[in-house]
């Protein structure tokens, strides 16, 4: 596995194996990698000639201070892990690199880029749109991967490549989860043993949602979740919305592709998740 921090010399790498006719896969994280992004690699492997992998803990994402400092930092452990996985290239920039100048672009998303964590994390799709948009003409890349389990974000993604008219395909991967539910993420690492037998309440909570959507209208399924999570988590939101549009449902009928999706902090942990209501 090749690795870079320079954006001119990765550029350069990269374009010369496009060139001899190569396809390349990109999969960008902020690291603290775990089997969800693995698997990301090895559904980037399926499609690619080579595999880049991005690490780099964006400081646009971030409204909170202190989310930024806490963020899991462990590029020893994830360079193994990615070598294991059959990675490529890891570029791992410097904010200088992806940033030259103070990024001063403004997107305008529509109703996907509101409510939800976009109403809680303010900015937060700004910095996600800027850093991607970065990476893009950086690298060029033919497809980028990336998980469900941060959906309203690949709507962004998918969102940005339309309004940019880039040529990147977007390949979205289902998220991995434990044996419990609980869907695989970085913030994990901040769990204790006990705390992540909690932390799969989150899913617990998702599968009533499915389970009940014939019985029960939306708003009774989100009253009804928001209860049984608030034992142990404080919740930001439980939602059920259109899947493409993001916009709150009050009828099943108002969308053929309803997903429910929850934010919740468990002893200070803030973790998301969603699922969709189509058996």
């Amino acid at each position: 596995m090749r690795t870079f921090k320079k954006s001119k010399k990765i550029n350069a790498f990269l374009m010369k194996k496009q060139e001899a006719g190569m396809h390349i896969g990109f999969v960008p994280t902020m690291g603290a990698l775990h089997e969800g992004h693995l698997s990301l690699i090895e559904q980037a492997k399926k499609y690619s000639d080579l595999v880049v992998c991005s690490i780099f803990v964006n400081p646009l994402q971030f409204n909170r201070k202190e989310d930024l400092v806490n963020y899991p930092k462990r590029i020893v452990e994830d360079t193994k892990l990615l070598e294991g996985a059959g990675c490529n290239c890891l570029f791992i920039p410097e904010v200088e690199e992806v940033y030259p100048q103070p990024p001063k672009i403004k997107f305008d998303f529509g109703s996907i880029g509101v409510g939800m964590e976009a109403d809680y994390r303010p900015g937060h799709f700004n910095g996600v749109a800027a850093v991607i948009d970065r990476f893009f003409k950086i690298l060029n890349p033919d497809f980028a991967f990336f998980g469900e389990k941060d959906f309203q974000q690949l709507a962004i993604v998918r969102w940005l490549v339309h309004s940019t008219h880039s040529a990147t395909q977007i390949i979205p991967c289902n998220t991995k989860r434990y044996n419990s539910g609980l869907a695989m993420s970085s913030r994990n690492f901040r769990l204790n043993e006990s705390e992540l037998a909690i932390a799969a309440k989150i899913y617990q909570a998702l599968s009533f949602a499915l389970e009940n959507k014939e019985i029960l209208m939306p708003e009774e399924i989100i009253s009804k979740c928001k209860s049984m999570l608030a034992i142990d988590f404080s919740v930001d939101y439980f939602q059920i919305a259109d899947e493409n549009t993001m916009l709150p449902l009050k009828s099943w009928s108002d969308s053929n592709h309803p997903r429910a999706f929850v934010a919740a902090y468990l002893n200070g942990i803030r973790l998301i998740d969603n699922l969709s209501l189509i058996d």
